[in-house]
């Protein structure tokens, strides 16, 4: 998750793309300096952009809490990634709306820069795993 100052000034944005992707635990901390080192790009044009990973002890015990109470309405989402034996990681990147986010990926895609941060990337997340995303609207309130 970014803490920086800068990346907290940026508007929420009304549109949110949103990735899942699991990663060996042995990738951990090789994944963790990666991925900080895409934020300046991403704060640079704009964009706000956070990361976490799974905390599968706390979602286990929410999961349980449930279901003593009756509601068996829950599921690890580790089961639904089948993701047993690695780190589910969620990166979240807030635009301004469906345009920025297009900009943004377009210039993405023609800088060179980010190749060698893409390819590292690429090479720490789990063989044969596809990163699942959406791209949501923001609530109007």
């Amino acid at each position: 998750m970014t803490d920086t100052n800068s990346s907290k000034e940026l508007n929420a944005g009304g549109y949110l793309a949103t990735y899942f992707y699991r990663v060996p635990k042995k990738n951990h901390n090789a994944i963790s300096q990666n991925l900080k080192k895409f934020i300046p790009w991403f704060v640079r044009n704009g964009v706000r952009l956070e990361y976490y990973h799974l905390a599968g002890k706390d979602t286990q015990e929410t999961i349980e809490s449930a279901n003593a109470s009756g509601m068996f309405i829950m599921v690890n989402i580790t089961k639904t990634l089948a993701a047993e034996d690695e780190d589910i990681w969620m990166e979240l990147q807030y635009f301004r709306d469906q345009n920025h986010r297009k900009e943004v990926y377009a210039k993405m895609m023609s800088d060179k820069s980010l190749e060698p941060l893409g390819k590292e990337f690429m090479g720490l997340i789990s063989h044969g795993g596809n990163l699942i995303t959406g791209m949501f609207n923001r609530l109007e309130q």
